[in-house]
């Protein structure tokens, strides 16, 4: 499957496949995931992306003025299957401040 995501949406979805815990394998197969999000060092500096750690976890902050044009991944039917899982077992969004990356990912996920 084919997703297109916007970088707001690839930091999200990397940090809340960090949150997963699993048996080594499945670590594994997050971490896959996780590098096919990551942004690049050119992305980084384009959005002024910067990592802090707060209360012992790592977070990353942008200058919300600055973007990056959307990008195409190419997902297999276990990555998708992953993915979905993460999204639906998390139980800490935000109603108003998660529904502009998140709807999108979901929507794209469930026209599957």
């Amino acid at each position: 499957m084919k997703l297109t995501l916007d970088h707001t949406q690839r930091l999200n979805l990397h940090a809340l496949l960090g949150t997963q815990r699993a048996d080594v394998g499945s670590i594994r197969a997050i971490w896959a995931v996780q590098d096919k999000f990551a942004l690049d060092a050119d992305e980084e500096k384009a959005i002024e992306l910067k990592r802090e750690v707060v209360v012992g976890q790592e977070r990353a902050v942008w200058n919300p003025a600055l973007s990056l044009p959307p990008k195409e991944f190419g997902l297999t039917d276990a990555e998708i299957a992953r993915i979905k899982t993460v999204l639906e077992t998390w139980d800490a969004y935000g109603a108003s401040a998660d529904r502009r990356w998140l709807e999108p990912v979901l929507d794209a996920l469930c026209a599957r």
